[in-house]
This record gives structure tokens, sequence and C-alpha cells, in this order.
């Protein structure tokens, strides 16, 4: 029933482009435009917390795909055509999850009835879109809702009293509880990859027939590439909120012109980790060459939660928090 319906919407001509901005809006591009937008220049507080929330949806997404290892409807059916290009497992969507994650939170957040409207219809057409584009099931789409949903309730529950607890212990002992959580969840994703029984053959033989993949990429929904990047952010968090507790915080406040000044010193700054560090760094799956992706990843997020601030109130970028 679920490709059937995957198929009727495929047969409605003229909505591609559309179905392509709304997935758009729940990638993990445009949140990463998003974050520091809201972080850097509006309010950093709910930046923090959006950003927690992005990291630790994200990061649990990258897990449970690993876990269920359940094919994408273009891996199954040829019929099914693949509007965007998708390489991991499907369950549960990640657009879907991320999408009620960080929309759902701000909502919580700013507690206004009409952000709750925007925030439901925005997570219902992103939804939609994955459907459009071939590459979810209906069932990953409403798992990802609901895993989403868990993880709102979960941080608005005990998100604040958890920090407290935290902000108590040693600087060391965060930082070493940070590294521990990365550690484990890497352990985790790890033995979700090879505990797993093989695919089989047939979705690589349907993918490479519905969407040949680039010279030299082969169909590897078991790299553990994006397993060793979530790990290397979730550090970053972990680090960056230890790191913070002891620091001056800014005020994202300010003239128009301040505050696009200090996105365009934070862009910079993070297209030095992520660009240039993937140039200087050893690419690849070998051990040498994923340790590296995990610290690129870790700077990445601390720069842009920690040493993006320090700058921003060394240079007069912005004001202390008062």
């Amino acid at each position: 029933m679920s490709l059937n319906l995957i198929l009727i919407l495929q047969s409605i001509p003229g909505l591609a482009g559309l179905m392509q901005f709304f997935t758009f809006l729940g990638s993990e591009e445009f949140f990463l435009f998003v974050m520091p937008v809201v972080y850097w220049c509006v309010n950093a507080p709910l930046g923090l917390r959006v950003a927690t929330l992005l990291i630790g949806s994200n990061s649990l997404n990258e897990l449970l795909k690993l876990a269920f290892h359940l094919p994408r409807p273009f891996w199954v059916d040829a019929r099914v055509r693949a509007l965007s290009v998708e390489t991991s497992y499907g369950l549960p969507s990640g657009h879907a999850q991320t999408a009620a994650a960080v929309w759902g939170g701000l909502a919580a957040d700013v507690k206004q009835r009409w952000v709750w409207s925007v925030a439901l219809v925005v997570v219902i057409l992103i939804s939609l879109s994955r459907l459009y584009l071939g590459v979810h099931f209906l069932s990953d789409v409403l798992a990802g809702w609901l895993i989403g949903g868990l993880v709102v309730w979960a941080f608005v529950r005990w998100g604040e009293a958890l920090a407290a607890r935290l902000r108590g212990l040693n600087l060391w002992i965060q930082i070493a509880l940070a590294l521990g959580v990365a550690l484990v969840y890497l352990a985790m994703c790890y033995a979700a990859i090879t505990l797993a029984p093989p695919d089989p053959p047939q979705w690589a033989a349907t993918v490479t027939r519905v969407r040949p993949a680039p010279a030299g990429e082969a169909f590897n929904p078991r790299s553990p590439e994006s397993p060793v990047s979530a790990a290397g952010r979730i550090f970053g968090l972990g680090l960056s909120l230890a790191l913070l507790a002891r620091g001056q915080r800014f005020d994202a406040r300010g003239p128009l012109s301040q505050r696009a000044l200090r996105f365009a010193v934070g862009v910079l700054g993070v297209l030095v980790f992520w660009l240039g560090l993937r140039v200087i760094f050893p690419s690849g799956e070998d051990v040498i060459a994923l340790a590296f992706r995990f610290v690129r990843y870790t700077l990445i997020v601390v720069w842009g939660l920690y040493l993006a601030p320090l700058v921003f109130l060394k240079f007069k970028l912005a004001t202390p928090q008062t």
C-alpha cells in the first residue's frame, strides 16, 4: 500500500521542484544555516537549544537507521523514481524526525499558537516531499514523527535538570563524559553495522539501475563515515557546553550590520574547519582517516558554539551577556 501511495504521488506532474524545496527545509544543510543565524544573530540561548536538538536528533537517527537497516522505496521497486540522492537506510526518516524535533522544539520554546501552526505545516510538507521524491515509505515518516516528538518531549522534560547537574561537575569530568558518550555511541553504531544480516543483493542492483552512482562510488549504506561524523558532533557539543558554562556568554542582539558581520566571520570559520581540514586531513574509511574525521567534526561544532563567540567578543562584534 505504501508503494502505491508513492507511485500515485509521483504520477502528479510538475511538483518535483516544489518538493525539492520542501525537502531542503528539512535537510541538514538548511538547519546548519538556520542554527548559526539564530545562535549568532538572534537569540544565543535559543540557538544553543536548537543546536542541542539538531545534533541529538541527527545522531539518534543515524544509529536507528543502522539498527533497523531497512530499505528505501527505490531500492526495492524500480518503478519508483529516485528524485533525491540518498545512500543511508530508510527507517526512520531523518528529514521527518529532524523537522519534528527542531521545528517542534522551536515551537515549544516560543509557546505561541501561530508558531505551532507554522511548525506543523512545515513538518507535514517536508514529510510529504520525502514520499513524493521516492526516498521514504509512509512508515519511515511516521516513525520519524514519533521519535522527533519524543526527542522534544525528553528535552523539555529533563533538559534543564540534566544541564544543571552537569554544570556542577568538574570541567575535566564533563569533558570525559562527553567523550565517553561519543565513544559509546560509536560502539553502538559499530555493533549495528557488524551484527546486522547482509543486505539483499537486489537492493544494490535496483539502486544501480534506478539511479547509477558516480564513478568510483559503491552502494554502501553501512559506511562508517556518517556515524564517526555524528560522534564528533556529539563530543563537540559536550565540550562546547562544558566550556560555555565557565566562560562569558555573548548577546546576539545589536545593529543589523554587526549581526551580519558576526555571521560572515562565523561562516568563514566553519568553512576553514569543514573544507580546509577536509583538504588537509586524509580521507577514506581506514582507522586513521576516520579518527581525523572525528576531530574535524568536533572542531566544526566547537568553533560554532564556543570559539566563534569568543572571537565576536574579542573584536567587539558582540557585547557580553548581562
